[in-house]
């Protein structure tokens, strides 16, 4: 038998600790995570930009004891400078995903000017790792006999379900 909804959704938020790059709120529905994992601004002699990267874990919990876990992405890049050509140029790029995920990724790098989460330096970067979110919310939900709810292909591609 699962355990309440409300004791799960007690152990999944408090998952969300000062040592973690994430938080998680309760839903309606059940709980949302949150991960910006990538928050930055740079400067150099020919060229500026941004990056914002967001990751998005949000957990639905049944009446009937399963659960439906759906990623959602979001990530935006905007650069202006030299084009390499002694030209001069702007970019300006935003993407976003709904379904499943399984994705790692990180970056380093330097310049004159940095601000990284609003600290301020010459380098900037980030570490992402969905499972890194995902692992303790499936343990949790696990331990207290959740079980994941059957999707189809579709349903877990686009999310629904």
């Amino acid at each position: 038998m699962a355990a309440p909804r409300e004791h799960v959704t007690a152990e999944i938020v408090a998952l969300g600790t000062p040592e973690v790059p994430y938080v998680f709120t309760a839903t309606p529905a059940g709980v949302t995570g949150t991960w910006d994992y990538a928050d930055a601004r740079w400067a150099g002699l020919m060229a500026a930009g941004t990056v914002d990267r967001t990751y998005r874990l949000v957990v639905e919990l049944h009446d009937d004891g399963t659960y439906s876990l759906t990623d959602h992405g979001s990530a935006s890049e905007a650069r202006v400078g030299s084009t390499g050509g002694g030209g001069f140029g702007a970019s300006y790029s935003s993407t976003r995903f709904r379904g499943t995920v399984r994705s790692k990724s990180f970056n380093r790098s330097y310049s004159p000017i940095a601000s990284n989460h609003g600290q301020v330096g010459h380098t900037y970067g980030w570490r992402f790792d969905s499972d890194e979110m995902r692992a303790p919310v499936k343990a949790v939900l696990e331990r207290n006999g959740w079980t994941a709810r059957k999707r189809g292909l579709w349903a877990r591609l686009t999310g629904q379900g």
